[in-house]
């Protein structure tokens, strides 16, 4: 008899993404550099402030900017976001405004996959942090 190659839930080493929707295109943000999800509706505008960021909320006491997913990939600022996908950038947290969180899901290998796999395999994987990152000053920054 040969073992067979298994592997459960649990013992599924692939990433793992959490996929959002952002005017009508669904992408997959690593789930190592998700923190948390929250309701948009938390979300307090700052006047002035560039279309890029929606505004700002409070997370158990730290202040958290909030940008537009849809104005980082090029599209104009969604009217409504229903959820702020909370990004870990080291010990900062960076909010992120989307449509809709849909679910999370393992990482497909591009590779040997067969076309049967539908949304896996047209999922764009995007580095969400460093896709904020520049577009965020510390406040030493921002006094200079």
């Amino acid at each position: 008899m040969h073992a067979v190659d298994h592997l459960d839930d649990e013992d599924d080493v692939r990433p793992r993404l959490l996929v959002v929707e952002v005017d009508g295109a669904s992408y997959g943000i690593p789930i190592t550099q998700v923190r948390e999800v929250v309701r948009a509706g938390t979300v307090t505008r700052v006047p002035g402030a560039p279309a890029l960021v929606r505004g700002i909320i409070n997370v158990r006491g730290a202040v958290v900017t909030v940008l537009e997913l849809s104005v980082l990939l090029g599209a104009e600022r969604a009217v409504t976001g229903s959820s702020v996908v909370l990004l870990e950038h080291g010990a900062r947290l960076i909010g992120l405004a989307v449509d809709v969180v849909r679910d999370v899901r393992v990482q497909q290998d591009p590779v040997g996959e067969s076309s049967t796999l539908g949304t896996h395999a047209t999922l764009a994987t995007l580095d969400a942090v460093a896709l904020c990152a520049p577009h965020l000053l510390s406040a030493e920054e921002m006094g200079r």
